[in-house]
């Protein structure tokens, strides 16, 4: 039979567990809202500093290649078969 202190103890355990989860909870959000606004200005900043250079592409219509290489370590002889 459990005596009225262990219950006691019990549901003040389990009540202190919930203050910390929700406590945690809390903060783990607050840390999130503050990292995503600071994401949002710093890519602000980025985007605003950035302006001219985009323009200045934007005029001069360069045209960009895209291919695919590839290195080769060991250069090949045409007098040996591979």
């Amino acid at each position: 039979m459990a005596r009225p202190l262990d219950l006691l103890q019990r549901a003040l355990g389990f009540l202190l567990g919930l203050v910390l989860l929700a406590a945690a909870l809390l903060y783990a959000s607050l840390i999130l809202a503050v990292a995503a606004a600071l994401a949002m200005v710093i890519g602000g900043w980025l985007w605003w500093y950035t302006r001219k250079l985009r323009r200045r592409a934007a005029e001069a219509g360069s045209v960009v290649i895209e291919g695919e290489f590839r290195v080769e370590r060991e250069p090949r002889r045409l007098d040996r078969p591979r």
